[in-house]
C-alpha cells in the first residue's frame, strides 16, 4: 500500500498518540494481530476506505 505506520494506524482508528508504534509492533511480531485488524487490513487492501479517511498520496517513482 505504501502507507506509513501512522497512516495505517489512522485508517484502523488506533489512538493517535501511539497507533503507529502499535502497527510497528504487529509488523515485528511483538504484538498479536487481532481478527478485526486482519479483516480491516484485508478490506483496505481491496480498496475500502473508512468514512472521513483520505489515503496518502503514493510515493513518487524512483526511476528504476
Amino acid at each position: 500500500m505504501g502507507w506509513t505506520p501512522a497512516d495505517l494506524a489512522r485508517a484502523l482508528r488506533f489512538a493517535e498518540s501511539h497507533g503507529g508504534s502499535r502497527v510497528l509492533e504487529m509488523e515485528a511480531g511483538k504484538r498479536q494481530i487481532s481478527g478485526p485488524v486482519t479483516v480491516a487490513v484485508e478490506a483496505l487492501l481491496r480498496g475500502f476506505l473508512p468514512d472521513g479517511f483520505e489515503a496518502p498520496a503514493p510515493p513518487p517513482e524512483t526511476g528504476r
